[in-house]
């Protein structure tokens, strides 16, 4: 083939919205296949599935709704014992029913279309944070395949719909930046802010804040990516006003001053909007009655703060589990107790559904996250401290709550994860080493006469066997993410540890 033949093949195909297709099309496959295997609600899909089917008007029997506890909640509350998180999630769980009727295929399906546009979000998102088709095509790959979101894209829970509002409010605000970057002229002469616009109308930034207040409709916690949206945006319209001889100090006074009505407006006002909306059809069933929605959102709040991890058991006296997959926060990067979803023997094999990491995302954003904080400071580049501050305040808080947790609770940032050890493994690749003198500059290669900066990458290996790594280990796990039959001594090679089974 000609260069100038060979040079219009690349343009054609080395193009963002085919790595962004790729990728969807991946996770959808990844996502769909055996989507109703197993056959039964699993785990929160007794509580999930059996509210959405109400929303949507099942009767007892089609909703499955069998105990007194049950019909009594649906009588009282409209749901079953998952009142406790707002209903969003559950309406769009509910979307499947109404369209595919109360079986496996029917309450899963919403939640494989919310992870396969998770992979979506988190591509386009990596596109305009490194501008490189190649690791665009890399971050999809990564979430398409990495073992949470996969398994809670294959189930009628929750936190698949929360990652994907927290991706999208995330996008928004990426989004915002590019739109206030191009309206801001350059710096004056005079060093002053003057041509720092500070406009009410940011409609990329309300659609963040509505993307964010979704993602508190799905579940409280989604209130902490609106506190990471409020902190990046302070910071980064701190750093647009410092301009010339503007310190510090000023420039986020003056933030303060010029930017607090429209961060109220996108993430409190919009926000609280959002969340009310999502109760319209409760309030409608309830004859409008806002007491008791009122009452509904202090019960929930009651049965969070007082869940304990440890109760006395009657029978006994002794003070046992309250359940068995607890774990705490300090836990979940290093995966010592992942949650086994459901588990079925047969003879010398077995069927399980886990929702674990992987290991290769997990353990390497332990050296990510750090990097991340290095790079930020040395390169100044601002995309390190926006995925640093996405994932260290929707994980840090977790630390300090009593409520029991979860590991599953990493799905909002778990997108960031993957994004953060691209980022590394981006830098790995194009790393090269360079000779510099004792006071730090560059030295002077005496055979070119030029800088001496290596023409060879030497960490590119390294990145690749991660990534490659990454997938390799995707593929040898999925039956414990799909409920395939795999043989005890299979298990023992995907499952390694005996906090793992």
């Amino acid at each position: 083939m000609p260069h100038h033949a060979r040079d219009r093949f690349a343009a054609r195909w080395y193009r963002p919205w085919i790595a962004i297709v790729a990728v969807t099309a991946i996770a959808a496959g990844v996502r769909m296949w055996g989507l109703t295997r197993p056959t039964t609600l699993e785990f929160d899909e007794n509580y999930y599935a059996k509210a959405a089917c109400i929303y949507v008007g099942g009767s007892d029997r089609t909703c499955r709704i069998r105990s007194t506890n049950e019909r009594l909640f649906r009588e009282q509350q409209w749901d079953v014992g998952s009142y406790v998180h707002p209903p969003l999630g559950k309406w769009t769980i509910a979307l499947g029913i109404e369209a595919f009727g109360m079986d496996p295929f029917g309450w899963r399906i919403a939640s494989a279309i919310a992870g396969t546009l998770a992979v979506t979000a988190v591509a386009i998102l990596a596109q305009l944070l490194l501008g490189s088709v190649l690791w665009t095509f890399v971050s999809g790959l990564l979430l398409a395949t990495e073992h949470l979101s996969v398994v809670l894209s294959r189930l009628a829970l929750l936190d698949v719909h929360q990652e994907l509002w927290v991706l999208v409010g995330f996008l928004c605000l990426v989004l915002d930046r590019r739109w206030i970057d191009r309206r801001t002229p350059p710096e004056p002469p005079d060093g002053s802010d003057a041509g720092a616009p500070s406009p009410i109308w940011r409609p990329w930034r309300y659609a963040a804040g509505i993307a964010m207040g979704a993602a508190a409709a799905v579940k409280w916690s989604g209130a902490l990516a609106i506190v990471a949206a409020v902190v990046i945006s302070l910071i980064w319209e701190t750093t647009r006003r410092r301009r010339g001889t503007v310190e510090r100090g000023r420039a986020f006074a003056r933030t303060l001053g010029r930017e607090s009505f429209g961060l109220v407006v996108a993430f409190l006002v919009l926000p609280i909007v959002v969340y009310t909306a999502i109760y319209l059809p409760w309030l409608n069933h309830f004859g409008w009655d806002v007491h008791r929605l009122i009452d509904t959102q202090l019960s929930a709040a009651r049965f969070h703060l007082d869940l304990r991890e440890f109760a006395r058991d009657p029978s006994s006296g002794e003070m046992t589990p309250t359940h068995y997959a607890y774990s705490r926060p300090w836990e979940w990067l290093v995966m010592t107790k992942p949650v086994v979803i459901a588990t079925l023997d047969v003879g010398d094999a077995s069927r399980r559904i886990v929702a674990i990491g992987n290991p290769v995302v997990f353990w390497g954003a332990v050296w990510a996250i750090p990097y991340l904080a290095v790079a930020w400071w040395r390169k100044r580049d601002w995309v390190p401290g926006f995925l640093l501050l996405a994932i260290l305040i929707q994980y840090l808080p977790w630390v300090a709550v009593a409520r029991p947790q979860f590991f599953f609770y990493v799905a909002p940032f778990t997108p960031f994860l993957v994004l953060a050890l691209v980022y590394l493994c981006r830098d790995l690749a194009d790393a090269r080493l360079i000779v510099r003198e004792a006071d730090g500059r560059v030295a002077i290669d005496p055979g070119t006469g030029g800088p001496a900066i290596s023409t060879v990458h030497p960490y590119r290996p390294v990145a690749v066997t991660v990534l490659v790594a990454a997938v390799a280990l995707f593929v040898w796990s999925f039956p414990v993410l799909s409920w395939i039959t795999v043989s005890d001594q299979h298990l023992k090679w995907i499952l390694w540890f005996p906090g793992w089974r």
